[in-house]
């Protein structure tokens, strides 16, 4: 069975995701970390995005792997090395949505997502999820909050890494991006067909991921 997450940067897609699987016993699989890990390689070679030939010749230069074997947490390789916490840098941060943009890049991926989650059951957080890579899961949600809570969710990630940021930059950051990714052709970010939408805002941590558990539940007793 698959669980879809939506929703934009700071909303609380991957802790909560990574808590649900955790207490339904499911895999934790965020697809957003695969779309860091290619702009990464393409920071990396320099690759320019505007050629359709360099693009294509890099993805084909790119293997992906995914432990989901590690607790809470998925650990991402690019070509067998390992670089889950690099992709969480501002320069992919700031890059990854013009990346995930690019129609050949997108085609891979979901190819990959899809395939990873034939067998077993996974909680899958990303933006897309439920409208494109898993249109007819039967639990799909979508999460939302305000700007200044987004930010301030995001600047905590940022000191995870020991990155400076100031968070009036990041609120601009996390407007730009949304405008981006909700405009974009190529599956924009929007709420999915019968999807839940939650509302962290004011939510506690273990209230939203029991707003989503009681939605499960309920469903799964019709």
């Amino acid at each position: 069975m698959v669980i879809t997450i939506d929703g934009a940067a700071g909303v609380g897609k991957s802790s909560t995701a990574k808590e649900l699987a955790k207490r339904l016993g499911y895999q934790y699989f965020d697809t957003g970390a695969m779309y860091r890990a290619v702009t990464f390689y393409f920071l990396a070679e320099s690759v320019d995005l505007e050629s359709n030939n360099q693009v294509t010749k890099s993805l084909d230069s790119i293997k992906l792997h995914i432990d989901f074997s590690f607790e809470k947490e998925m650990r991402i390789f690019l070509n067998d090395k390992d670089i889950s916490l690099k992709i969480r840098s501002q320069e992919v941060t700031n890059t990854v949505s013009t990346v995930s943009a690019i129609k050949e890049v997108r085609d891979k991926m979901v190819k990959i997502q899809r395939s990873f989650a034939e067998n077993g059951n996974f909680v899958v957080e990303g933006r897309d999820i439920g409208t494109v890579v898993f249109p007819d899961a039967e639990h799909k949600f979508f999460l939302q909050a305000d700007y200044d809570v987004r930010a301030k969710r995001r600047l905590a990630d940022f000191e995870k890494i020991n990155e400076a940021k100031n968070i009036n930059e990041i609120k601009r950051d996390l407007e730009k991006r949304d405008k981006y990714d909700s405009t974009r052709k190529l599956s924009p970010l929007k709420i999915p067909n019968n999807a839940t939408i939650v509302d962290t805002t004011f939510c506690s941590f273990d209230d939203q991921v029991n707003q989503i558990l009681k939605q499960i539940e309920k469903k799964n007793e019709r």
